[in-house]
This record gives structure tokens, sequence and C-alpha cells, in this order.
């Protein structure tokens, strides 16, 4: 046993080595400015659903539902896992700055789709706004693009999602939530 601990302290050394050179320098946990947008959405928000109606003059589907959001990696990426009350439908997200590209990626599955998207984001610090592009891939091959905006707005963030119109560059709306941070 005494063989394998003194043949294991220089391999964890190595190991502590690799991952402090790989530790980003300058602060993290949220103070680096690229990493404020993580620090506004995390916490456990109550949402309300708008989906547009799908027939002219018909009235548009309300739902409920509520997403946590967990800063994870030592407040570095975001984790968040949101669910639609009384629906099977749970969503999976992963997103933050990644320091190569200079810009906000984020990952996104749920349980409508078979696929993983990939979105890229922008934040503009004046309006307090992320501003989401991604491609949703359809069953028969097609790309949608999409655009969602989140804006924030102290314990109330603004989302919607569209659809662009890929002739036109028309927005087209798929969701509108309003998200309620919950007190405690």
């Amino acid at each position: 046993m005494r063989r394998l601990l003194l043949a294991l302290v220089p391999c964890l050394t190595l190991i502590c080595a690799v991952a402090e050179a790989q530790t980003p320098s300058g602060p993290i946990s949220g103070s680096a400015p690229e990493l404020k947008p993580l620090v506004m959405e995390a916490g456990t928000w109550d949402a309300d659903i708008t989906f547009p109606a799908q027939k002219p003059g018909a009235e548009p589907t309300r739902a409920k539902g509520v997403q946590v959001n967990s800063l994870r990696s030592n407040g570095m990426w975001m984790l968040n896992e949101f669910s639609v009350d009384g629906t099977p439908y749970q969503g999976t997200g992963l997103w933050g700055w990644d320091s190569a590209t200079k810009s906000y990626v984020g990952t996104w599955g749920d349980n409508n789709e078979n696929r993983m998207r990939m979105d890229k984001g922008v934040w503009d610090e004046a309006t307090q706004t992320m501003t989401w592009t991604s491609e949703m891939v359809q069953a028969d091959g097609q790309h949608i693009p999409l655009r969602f905006t989140e804006a924030f707005k102290g314990d109330t963030r603004v989302f919607d999602m569209n659809a662009v119109h890929p002739r036109t560059g028309a927005l087209i709306p798929l969701v509108h939530i309003e998200f309620h941070r919950r007190k405690g």
C-alpha cells in the first residue's frame, strides 16, 4: 500500500500543476465583466410562458414553469434546468464565456428533439440584454435560423425566442417567457 501511495504522489503533483496552469488568470466567480450575465441569471426563476396563437383569431397558449440556474466550474459556466408545469417537457442548457473565441457559447437539449442545439451570444451592457443566434435542424434536414433575446430587469427576465424567416429576415415569434426570481 505504501508503495502505491509513493507512486501516486508524483502523479498527483503533476495533475495539480497542470490544473493550476490551466486555471485562467484574473478574476473568476462572477467578478470578471464577461461573467456578469451569468451571475445575473443564477437562481431559481418562476416562468410565465406564452406561446403565440397558431391560427388567426385564436388565443395564445399559456403555461407556467420553473428554471433552476446554477453557476458551475467556479462561476465560469451556467447550468440551466427548465421544466413546464403539467407537461413532460424538460430542457437543459450549459453556457458561458469562451475565452478562446471571445464570445458567449451555449448548448441546449430537451425532450422535444433528439438534437443538441449550439448557440452563440452577444451581451449588450447598455441594455442589459443577451442576444443569442442558433439554428434548429428539422427532421427533414432543413435549417431554421433562430434568434433569442433575454432582457434583464432586476428580478425579472424577459425571454423571446423567434424563428428568422429565411427569405425576408422577419422574426416569427415562437415563445415569450417572463421569468421572476424566487426570493430566498
